[in-house]
């Protein structure tokens, strides 16, 4: 995995297609770059893209300087300028969002589209999380090692999906796209829910000329689907996505649906393809 050495961080990336317009895909708390596995094997073919492992997690190591929202915009500007990409497409899930949201707002004029997955406008509303996630997260942390990531699979998708394909390849998903005892909470985790404790927002008005996607899963007990409503009040040019049996873990358990929305999305805002409407 090649890296990125920055003053303040090192950022580990990876790359895949050879032709096409540019993504970077960007993920969220405890997440590693290996974690958009679905939507890099289903738009490499056509697509160039990026991913890389947030500051300080993964093998971004070490940890340097601070874990906020603003500094992490900054590498994936650092990492867009470092691959040569004048302009470039940017996908977020989750925190990942929030990045991308304030990666645009640095520099709007390098941001072809932006596209906003299980996200929201301020991190701070996602820590203030439904019953069900405050119990589903209880039980990530008392037990055993399997336990905690059979709770982290339910915490992520909903229970008719969980029962439908069972806990065990979702574990098996889940631990190969998250960072190392995610579900003990290390310090880098802690760090990046810290992230969005301090993170209230930030004006989106440059962002209104930006083509936008916002998809969310209704069954979201991670990142309620109404924060992504709240996303299009300020965003009104955007198209919103609701899937009704989605969960938080939405680019995995719909990850064809998705790849078909960032591609027609992506190819409208290059002027090669038909609206997304």
């Amino acid at each position: 995995m090649p890296t990125l050495e920055l003053a303040d961080a090192t950022i580990a990336y990876e790359r895949a297609g050879d032709a096409g317009p540019p993504v970077l895909l960007v993920q969220g708390v405890g997440a590693l770059g290996e974690c958009w596995r679905p939507q890099i094997d289903g738009l490499a073919a056509d697509h160039r893209l990026a991913w890389h492992d947030n500051r300080g997690i993964g093998r971004s190591l070490p940890r340097r300087g601070p874990v906020t929202i603003p500094a992490m915009a900054a590498d994936c500007l650092a990492l867009v300028d470092h691959l040569g990409w004048p302009e470039v497409h940017l996908v977020g899930h989750s925190m990942g969002g929030l990045i991308v949201q304030e990666a645009a707002r640095q520099a709007p004029d390098r941001v072809r589209s932006l596209s906003l997955l299980s996200t929201s406008p301020r991190g701070r509303p996602i820590l203030m999380i439904s019953l069900a996630a405050f119990v589903g997260s209880l039980r990530m942390r008392f037990g055993a090692e399997p336990s905690r990531w059979a709770a982290f699979a339910r915490l992520g998708f909903p229970p008719a999906y969980v029962a439908e394909v069972g806990v065990e390849p979702l574990v098996a998903a889940l631990r190969r796209g998250f960072c190392e005892g995610f579900v003990r909470t290390p310090p880098i985790v802690r760090a990046q829910l810290g992230a969005l404790w301090r993170d209230r927002g930030r004006d989106l008005g440059a962002l209104r000329e930006i083509p936008t996607l916002i998809a969310t899963g209704a069954q979201d007990h991670t990142v309620r689907s109404a924060l992504s409503d709240e996303l299009l009040a300020c965003l009104p040019h955007a198209r919103l996505e609701r899937f009704a049996d989605a969960g938080h873990a939405l680019p995995i358990q719909h990850a064809d649906a998705i790849n078909q929305l960032l591609r027609r999305h992506i190819a409208a805002a290059e002027g090669s393809g038909a609206p997304i409407h």
